[in-house]
C-alpha cells in the first residue's frame, strides 16, 4: 500500500515527494536563518536602546522609556524580553518547520507499522493459501 509518484523530467525519473521535501528544506533552512539574523539584530537595537533610551522609538517604533520623566527613561529586561519573544518564537517556528521537511524528504525511507503489518499479514494469507493448495494436492494423489 506504499505509493511512490514519480516525476519525469528530461527522460529522468524524480520521485516527486522528495522533490517537494527538498523544496521545503531548502526554504525552512533559509527562513530560519532569517530569523536568527532578526533575533541578533534586536539584540543590537536593545543593547542601544539601553545605553540610549532617547533612541527607543526609532529603534522600535513605540516610546516607553523614552520620556526621561517616565520610569527613570530606561530601558528595563523586561521590555529586552519582550522584544525579543516574537524573534525567538519566530526561529524556532522554523526550526519545526524545517523536521517536517526532512520528515517529508525522508518519506520515502520511512517505513510505518502498519504497512509492515499488512506486509506481514499478506505474507500470512500467502503462506495459507500454500498450505491450502498443497494439502488439496496431496489428497488427490
Amino acid at each position: 500500500m506504499h505509493r511512490i509518484i514519480w516525476l519525469k523530467i528530461g527522460g529522468k525519473k524524480l520521485h516527486l515527494i522528495k522533490l517537494t521535501g527538498a523544496f521545503f528544506i531548502t526554504a525552512a533552512v533559509l527562513k530560519a536563518a532569517e530569523s536568527a539574523y532578526q533575533i541578533f539584530v534586536t539584540v543590537q537595537k536593545a543593547t542601544y536602546a539601553y545605553l540610549n533610551p532617547a533612541l527607543i522609538p526609532q529603534l522600535f517604533g513605540w516610546a516607553i522609556g523614552a520620556n526621561p520623566s517616565m520610569l527613570g527613561g530606561s530601558f528595563t529586561t523586561q521590555d529586552v524580553l519582550g522584544v525579543l519573544l516574537g524573534p525567538v518564537a519566530t526561529f524556532l517556528f522554523w526550526l519545526g518547520m524545517l523536521m517536517a521537511a526532512i520528515m517529508v524528504y525522508q518519506s520515502g525511507k520511512i517505513v510505518l507499522p502498519i504497512e509492515e503489518y499488512e506486509q506481514n499479514l499478506s505474507e500470512h494469507h500467502k503462506r495459507l493459501i500454500q498450505n491450502a493448495v498443497q494439502s488439496h494436492h496431496a489428497r488427490k494423489k
